[in-house]
C-alpha cells in the first residue's frame, strides 16, 4: 500500500477578532495544501456550520472568546483532526494543551504558523505509515 500525504487539508478559523482572522486567512492562502472552508467571529455560527462540514483537518481556534476555546474544542473533538489554539495569553494556553492540541501566540508569525502546520501534516503521515 502506498500512502501519500493528502492533496489538501481543510481548515476552519474561529476567532472573535476580525484582524486575527484576516491574518490567518493570509497565512492559509500561502500554503498550497491548506483549503479554507470558513472563518467565523461567532462561535455559535461556527458550530452550526459543522453540520455541513462534518469533519475538518485543522481548526484554528481563539482561546479567549465569549465561549471558551477549550469548550469549543471539546464540542468539536470528533469533527476536527488538529486543533491549533490561538492566544495572546501564553499561560492560559498551557492549561488547555493536551496531546492532540497545538498553540500559537499572538502576534501571529507566518514562520511559526507554517512550522506548526507542516509538523502536524508530517506527523499524521508518519503515524499512518507506522500503522500499516
Amino acid at each position: 500500500m502506498n500512502l501519500s500525504i493528502p492533496q489538501t487539508y481543510s481548515c476552519v478559523i474561529i476567532n472573535d477578532s476580525q484582524m486575527s482572522i484576516n491574518i490567518l486567512e493570509q497565512f492559509i492562502s500561502k500554503i498550497d495544501k491548506l483549503q479554507l472552508k470558513g472563518s467565523f467571529t461567532d462561535a455559535i455560527d461556527a458550530m452550526a456550520a459543522f453540520w455541513t462540514y462534518r469533519k475538518v483537518d485543522f481548526l484554528f481556534l481563539d482561546m479567549e472568546m465569549e465561549i471558551s476555546g477549550t469548550d469549543i474544542a471539546r464540542m468539536l473533538q470528533n469533527n476536527v483532526k488538529f486543533v491549533v489554539f490561538i492566544s495572546a495569553e501564553g499561560n492560559t494556553a498551557i492549561h488547555a494543551l493536551d496531546k492532540d492540541s497545538y498553540f500559537l501566540l499572538k502576534p501571529l508569525d507566518f514562520n511559526k504558523f507554517e512550522k506548526t502546520v507542516n509538523r502536524l501534516m508530517t506527523s499524521e503521515y508518519k503515524n499512518k505509515e507506522m500503522h500499516l
